[in-house]
């Protein structure tokens, strides 16, 4: 029984190979399509999308010198962080914001446009903008930069938000990622074409050898078989 099992996995293993060998032709335009599918669609039909990056320093005390700053100094910058990310996505600052720069922005659109992160242990906050336009990613991420800093310490008294790094104009898009998305697209052809040339090798009941008669009707026995005849030209002549 163990070997009746093993043959007919043995054979199913063989006509899948089979089937990716003979179908080789559909799965290379299958799979070179797709991928050539994704990288214009990725080229030419996604739009850029270009961020600039500010980073900003958060204290609860407007002293700013290392070595009066103790444990719970630190503790309290860290828990004001969050609070900072409010205030910096508050419809009031972007409103500011949004009149600084008059590139025809709301303050709502601006919202949509930023987001925030910080590292789990530090008072650094990273403030990113991502816009279609490069230039308006820039002006956009320096003009937060510099108003909502004076926000926060209005409303927070007593604390400080300070700027590290401003941000600079970036020179090419973060998205689309063409590469990664052509390769996405290759393998999903190669996958798709597979599975494809495999389905249709094995609902295909054709018989050609015995082993195929052995599979589809393993309860009737063979009686006999006939012999593959190979004709050469000179017969075929004669």
């Amino acid at each position: 029984m163990n070997t009746e099992n093993t043959e007919v996995m043995d054979f199913d293993f063989r006509r899948i190979l089979e089937a990716i060998i003979d179908r080789w032709k559909m799965i290379a335009i299958t799979t070179i399509t797709l991928g050539l599918c994704a990288a214009l669609y990725s080229s030419f039909l996604i739009t850029p999308l270009y961020k600039a990056s500010a980073t900003m320093y958060v204290n609860n005390n407007k002293n700013t010198v290392s070595e009066n700053l103790s444990n719970n100094d630190i503790t309290a910058s860290l828990q004001l962080v969050p609070t900072v990310m409010r205030i910096f996505d508050s419809r009031t600052t972007l409103g500011e914001v949004a009149k600084k720069i008059d590139l025809g922005y709301t303050a709502d659109d601006i919202g949509n446009m930023i987001s925030f992160s910080s590292a789990e242990d530090a008072q650094i906050l990273t403030l990113t903008v991502v816009n279609p336009n490069p230039e308006h990613a820039y002006i956009i991420a320096n003009a937060i930069a510099d108003t909502a800093p004076i926000k926060a310490t209005e409303i927070m008294d007593g604390s400080s938000v300070k700027v590290i790094d401003y941000a600079e104009k970036p020179d090419h898009p973060f998205s689309p990622k063409v590469l990664k998305n052509t390769f996405m697209g290759l393998v999903l052809g190669f996958l798709i074409s597979v599975c494809v040339a495999v389905l249709i090798e094995l609902t295909d009941n054709s018989i050609r050898e015995e082993n195929d008669i052995k599979k589809l009707y393993p309860d009737v026995p063979i009686i006999g078989t006939v012999p593959e005849i190979k004709v050469t030209l000179d017969e075929k002549t004669n």
